[in-house]
């Protein structure tokens, strides 16, 4: 397995991954729905994957001696490496968009312990769309990222929007002013802090399941592919 690792890290990561961590700095604009940057990083797994459809990797690592189970786990560990470095860059971004942005984001999620749990999220619901496909039939890689990117755009319209929606009327109703304070602003009081803590268990647990999800359902389609 961890051969099959460096493999990818060698062979397999385009130019488009470490350049596209860039897009991290999307947290310093002022009114934008930050959820986005983490599309880019999904945006540069496409690239990668198509790569590798390009260089025929799925029958080159195939025909090593290892099972096509290994193969599969280990890209989706690599996927899962990539989404790693993202979410690392965005934990000091929240608190520099905190000082940069003090008084919030308008179109959408601040830069919160929210923001970072529906960060997983959106990579969760990538992956599960994305990757399975993939290895049913990788010379519609392109198709099945326009279709994943729908869904991780509905996830993002859906969470920015209720967001949006919890900031416009906080003064209406008790809940979305309860939303507004402890889960979409940067957490200023010890309650906010404990209620976003949670939802980033969430998010990470959503996060870890759907990876498990999505490998053995992966697994379980190449193998049935006759190469």
């Amino acid at each position: 397995m961890k051969q099959l690792f460096y493999k990818e890290l060698k062979l397999c990561l385009p130019v488009q991954v470490p350049l596209f961590f860039l897009f991290v700095a999307m947290l310093f604009i002022p009114a934008y729905p930050y959820l986005v940057a983490c599309f880019f990083t999904c945006n540069s797994i496409y690239y990668m994957f198509n790569q590798s459809v390009g260089n025929n990797d799925l029958l080159f690592t195939a025909l090593l001696p290892v099972p096509k189970a290994q193969v599969v786990k280990a890209r989706v560990r690599f996927v899962v490496a990539i989404q790693m470095v993202m979410f690392l860059l965005l934990i000091p971004m929240i608190f520099v968009n905190h000082k940069l942005v003090p008084q919030g984001n308008p179109a959408g999620t601040d830069g919160s312990l929210t923001f970072l749990a529906a960060a997983l999220v959106l990579f969760t619901v990538f992956n599960a769309v994305f990757i399975p496909a993939f290895y049913r039939d990788e010379t519609r890689s392109g198709k099945n990222f326009l279709i994943s990117t729908i869904a991780v755009f509905v996830w993002i319209i859906l969470w920015e929007g209720f967001m949006i929606t919890a900031a416009a009327a906080k003064d209406a109703l008790l809940f979305f002013s309860w939303v507004a304070e402890n889960l979409d602003a940067f957490p200023a009081t010890a309650g906010a802090w404990r209620t976003q803590l949670i939802a980033l268990a969430v998010g990470a647990l959503i996060y870890a399941l759907g990876t498990l999800i999505v490998t053995r359902k992966a697994v379980r389609i190449f193998e049935q592919v006759d190469l």
